[in-house]
């Protein structure tokens, strides 16, 4: 069961990275409009922002990627609610705090710097729900093949 865990986590984590290194090349594809030094200055602030943005959005996702963990404990791992909690549950209720934060003080922000972290904060939880659907028909299988199999004690005799 821990490789099995161990696997789902992995995966989770390279997720989070790849979504990581989607999100810095989508903030390196934008360009500076205008000329001038103004639209320059603006173009670096905007550039620091978004590397800002996206440091918090590793280190959330990675911070997520851990509560895979938690199905180690059998009574979450046997309940499909509390195991797709373990997935997507932090996820989504790392969104709910973003978009608290950005309710109260989400003006200060561009709009173009707002759209594309919002793409990628709503990826994640969609993508963690996707992996917990797979780690839970793997594990339907691999608790078949458990239940199936006898289990012997050290007298021979069948538990």
């Amino acid at each position: 069961m821990t490789k099995f865990i161990l696997k789902y986590w992995m995966i989770d984590l390279l997720v989070g990275i790849v979504l990581y290194i989607a999100y810095v090349m989508a903030i390196m594809g934008s360009s500076a409009s205008g000329n001038g030094f103004g639209a320059t200055i603006r173009y670096i602030a905007d550039l620091v922002l978004n590397i800002g943005f996206s440091l918090l959005y590793l280190v959330a996702a990675i911070i997520c990627s851990f509560t895979i963990f938690l199905n180690f404990i059998r009574e979450i791992r046997f309940s499909p609610f509390f195991s797709w909690l373990s997935f997507s549950g932090a996820p989504i209720l790392l969104i709910g705090m973003f978009i608290a934060s950005l309710s109260l003080d989400g003006y200060h922000y561009s709009g173009n710097v707002m759209t594309k972290l919002w793409i990628f904060v709503i990826l994640y939880p969609c993508i963690t729900t996707i992996l917990y659907l797979q780690f839970r028909k793997q594990y339907r299988k691999l608790n078949k093949g458990i239940g199936k199999a006898t289990i012997y004690t050290s007298n021979n005799k069948q538990v």
